[in-house]
């Protein structure tokens, strides 16, 4: 059988991190037992004879979402980023004191700067240049492309995959965009703002993007013609480019 955690332990290191989030600003709310199926919280810190979790909830005046961070008696933290575009939910596991103190840590420090946006993935099968044979997932935003590297394997059973569905109703999507470019150098992050032209070309087999920005740098995509990217990416950027957009 497991051992169960210490919740009054955990709330203490709550306490101990809350001065310090007081003292940058943030707003800390009213920590609480989580005690029943529906999720329901009491206010204050009197533990009932049977809680199932703690929470507390993080907010600074600046941040794209509130950090809701939940610790289950079983060991496990849920830190959740709830902004206007929707929420993004995470799961930890926690076997100490010290494990719990760092899932505090990062997730205050990823709800600073996390950016919650209505995406779509558009591909799992993009690259940077016929020289990068590792995939990537390209999702679309509403103000900017996203890029983010997959893993070997990913690329693998990617090309074998008949392609993303048609229609994707899309979700919501949390990413730091420092840490997207600061993960892998073939990770891009594209405004379409900053966006001079454009060049789609559809083929047989691949199609892709090439976009020249603003301050002269060029970003190359490509990706299987079974993924929907094309038709999405002539979709969003016709409006924004008109006659810079070459297809």
């Amino acid at each position: 059988m497991r051992r169960q955690l210490d919740l009054d332990l955990a709330a203490l290191a709550v306490d101990r991190h809350a001065d310090g989030w007081l003292a940058r600003g943030l707003r800390v709310a009213p920590l609480g037992w989580r005690h029943d199926a529906n999720g329901h919280l009491l206010p204050g810190r009197d533990p009932l004879s049977d809680p199932l979790g703690l929470v507390v909830q993080i907010a600074g005046d600046t941040w794209d979402a509130v950090l809701v961070v939940e610790l289950s008696r079983e060991g496990w933290a849920y830190p959740g980023y709830y902004g206007k575009a929707g929420a993004v939910r995470e799961r930890r596991r926690v076997r100490s004191p010290g494990e719990w103190d760092a899932v505090l840590n990062q997730a205050v420090e990823r709800a600073s700067r996390i950016r919650l946006q209505q995406a779509q993935l558009m591909a799992r099968t993009c690259t940077t240049g016929w020289l990068d044979w590792i995939h990537g997932e390209l999702w679309l935003t509403p103000t900017c492309l996203l890029r983010v590297r997959s893993g070997l394997m990913d690329s693998v059973v990617n090309s074998f995959g008949s392609g993303l569905p048609a229609r994707d109703q899309g979700r919501t999507v949390g990413y730091d965009p420092d840490r997207v470019l600061t993960g892998h150098r073939t990770n891009k992050l594209i405004p379409f703002p900053d966006i001079a032209r454009a060049r789609l070309r559809g083929g047989i087999t691949t199609s892709s993007l090439t976009v020249d920005m603003r301050d002269g740098t060029r970003h190359k995509l490509l990706w299987k013609s079974s993924d929907p990217a094309r038709r999405l990416l002539t979709d969003r950027l016709l409006p924004i480019l008109g006659a810079r957009l070459i297809r």
